[in-house]
């Protein structure tokens, strides 16, 4: 179901972008060379998982400099902390079964130079949340490569930090994104 809404969300982006500018262009990311990670933290001990899973594409002009729109889709269940049982926890933990993919839709992007300003929607655990964030490109036309990181507390998604040994685990959750196009 998630697919359908990442789907529809490109054709959204897509027949936005060019009604605004039909010159513009549609890149899918490399998924070879595109990563989302995550930092966690436990009084005991941090971990980081990553997810080499990402589907993606941006709306850019027809020179590809300037990126207007993008949207990402995760599968939860593809973060690998090289913990399984850590792993089965947190998809447990984050009702993934339930909610098997996280998205984020642009809603505005802001280029100065190489930084975007983007702001956006995340859907994580069934709820939507506006983020803001800057990132960075890089790259030429032949192949731009986007990095960012970002912030998220679990409880603002309606997700009970994790808890080990009666502790749990900080509520904040680190993003770092590297994706290719």
């Amino acid at each position: 179901m998630k697919s359908i809404t990442l789907l529809c969300a490109i054709m959204l982006l897509n027949a936005a972008a060019h009604a605004q500018n039909p010159a513009s262009t549609k890149i899918y990311c490399d998924k070879s060379n595109s990563t989302v990670t995550y930092d966690m933290n436990h009084p005991l001990h941090e971990w980081t998982g990553i997810s080499k899973e990402v589907t993606s594409i941006i709306i850019t002009d027809e020179n590809r400099d300037i990126i207007s729109q993008v949207a990402v889709s995760v599968k939860f269940s593809s973060f690998d902390s090289k913990n399984a049982n850590r792993d089965s926890h947190a998809i447990e933990v984050a009702e993934a079964i339930k909610y098997p993919n996280i998205t984020f839709n642009s809603k505005l992007i802001k280029q100065e130079g190489n930084k975007l300003s983007v702001e956006g929607t995340l859907n994580f655990h069934g709820v939507n949340k506006d983020i803001s964030f800057i990132a960075e490109k890089s790259g030429d036309k032949n192949k731009i490569q986007v990095t960012g990181t970002f912030e998220i507390k679990m409880t603002d998604f309606k997700v009970d930090p994790p808890s080990l040994m009666g502790l749990a685990t900080d509520d904040e959750i680190k993003i770092k994104f590297s994706v290719v196009y």
